[in-house]
């Protein structure tokens, strides 16, 4: 008799053991679901709202409270979401909205340029002909073979720039040599800028071969110019208009030319 009642007191026991567990849960599950409806309603995506706490719940938070420099009373974890559910509650809806969500992330330049496919310049390491300036400027780039010193240079691209505090701008161009060339290049991913002395530096993409139809096009390559020396200048004082040539190195069979011209 005795062993019976002591069988069904240890099942109550279990039963209401596994019934605070259960409740304990629940309530969990929707103090996570209250953060998680809370965050969706801003930039900072907790992802779908189900109740499962995770690792992106937790960054939303977490960024949440750091853009707006809110000091939250108990650590980001499972285990205090119920007070953090009773927080987010209390937060003020009028808070400045944030348009964009910002990431941390630690990156070094090479991998930058691998990823973006652009090479990343710093004008902050130059020392710039900051008082360089021109809206009325013009460009031409050029190849040459180098076995054939009699061949005149043919034109590949020309254009307009402007260049403010010795950086330059590129504006409306236009490629000469077809298949995938077309201005947007050189606007989007010409940077260039002039250092004491009309030194160059900087990068620019260059169509190297001309492609006709039915031919495979190719992607430009890119040049760098690390304080690059002109080989050909004209300066006039009379009207501060200035031409500077700078050669640059491209493969075996042939050398670029890019001429910069302000007035």
């Amino acid at each position: 008799m005795k062993s019976s009642l002591k069988l069904k007191f240890n099942f109550l026991i279990s039963v209401l053991s596994a019934l605070i567990t259960l409740s304990a849960a629940t309530a969990g599950n929707a103090s996570v679901k209250c953060i998680q409806n809370f965050l969706s309603k801003t930039v900072f995506d907790p992802g779908p709202v189900d109740g499962a706490w995770g690792g992106k719940t937790a960054t939303a938070l977490s960024d949440f409270a750091e853009y707006h420099k809110i000091e939250l009373s108990k650590e980001i974890s499972r285990q205090n979401v119920n007070r953090l559910c009773d927080e987010v509650r209390k937060f003020d809806h009028h808070l400045g909205k944030a348009l964009v969500r910002r990431f941390k992330i630690n990156i070094s330049v090479n991998d930058l340029e691998k990823f973006t496919g652009r090479k990343q310049f710093d004008v902050s390491k130059i020392n710039l002909m900051s008082n360089l300036n021109g809206h009325k400027c013009r460009f031409s780039i050029q190849r040459k073979q180098i076995k054939n010193k009699y061949k005149l240079p043919e034109l590949l691209a020309t254009g307009k720039f402007s260049i403010n505090g010795g950086v330059i701008s590129f504006e409306k161009n236009f490629w000469f040599t077809g298949g995938l060339a077309d201005g947007s290049y050189l606007i989007k991913d010409g940077a260039l800028a002039l250092s004491d002395n009309y030194l160059l530096h900087g990068t620019i993409p260059y169509f190297h071969l001309f492609v006709s139809p039915g031919e495979i096009a190719e992607r430009p390559m890119q040049i760098d110019f690390n304080g690059t020396s002109h080989y050909d200048k004209k300066i006039s004082q009379s009207d501060e208009s200035w031409r500077m040539r700078y050669s640059f190195y491209v493969d075996t069979w042939q050398s670029g030319i890019l001429t910069l011209k302000c007035r």
